[in-house]
């Protein structure tokens, strides 16, 4: 093979490589119509070994004209990226979307929610309205540490 033609593979081999996804450009996404205020959150120790997630207070504020479609908060777990929906509402005939307004402050049926103990994780408010086509992210949290759970054994004291 000759140096001409090595120097064209390489040349083409370079620009395959820095070339991989620029052959579409990124597609525009609609204007989000659901937005909220700043989420947050926090982990304690409940009982010597039983930790729980604190959500505070928190609005869902909606286009003027559009319902509430559903929001779930999700929790994801530092290291192995495990998703769980520890809360999901969605609006129906018993517990109706607001007739009214466009915020929405909900609350919740519980506002702590069982943890792992020692775990780190992220907390995300996801959200979406008869505006949005999508669900949108609303807010996440900053990365926070569960405290290490303690066992101990009660043992009864003998009083002479």
């Amino acid at each position: 093979m000759s140096w001409k033609c090595a120097r064209a593979l390489i040349l083409i081999f370079l620009v395959s490589i820095f070339s991989v996804g620029l052959e579409h450009p990124p597609t525009a996404r609609g204007a989000v119509n659901i937005l909220a205020s700043p989420i947050q959150a926090g982990c304690y120790l409940a009982h010597h070994d039983q930790c729980k997630i604190h959500v505070d207070p928190y609005t869902i504020n909606l286009t003027p004209g559009k319902k509430l479609v559903f929001f779930q908060l999700i929790t994801t777990r530092i290291g192995t990226g495990i998703q769980r929906v520890i809360y999901d509402f969605r609006p129906d005939q018993s517990n109706p979307a607001p007739s009214t307004g466009n915020t929405y402050s909900p609350s919740l049926v519980a506002k702590d929610f069982a943890a792992t103990c020692g775990q780190e994780y992220t907390l995300s408010l996801q959200g979406q309205d008869t505006g949005d086509t999508t669900p949108f992210n609303l807010g996440i949290t900053e990365q926070f540490t569960c405290p290490t759970g303690s066992y101990f054994i009660n043992l009864p004291m003998i009083n002479k």
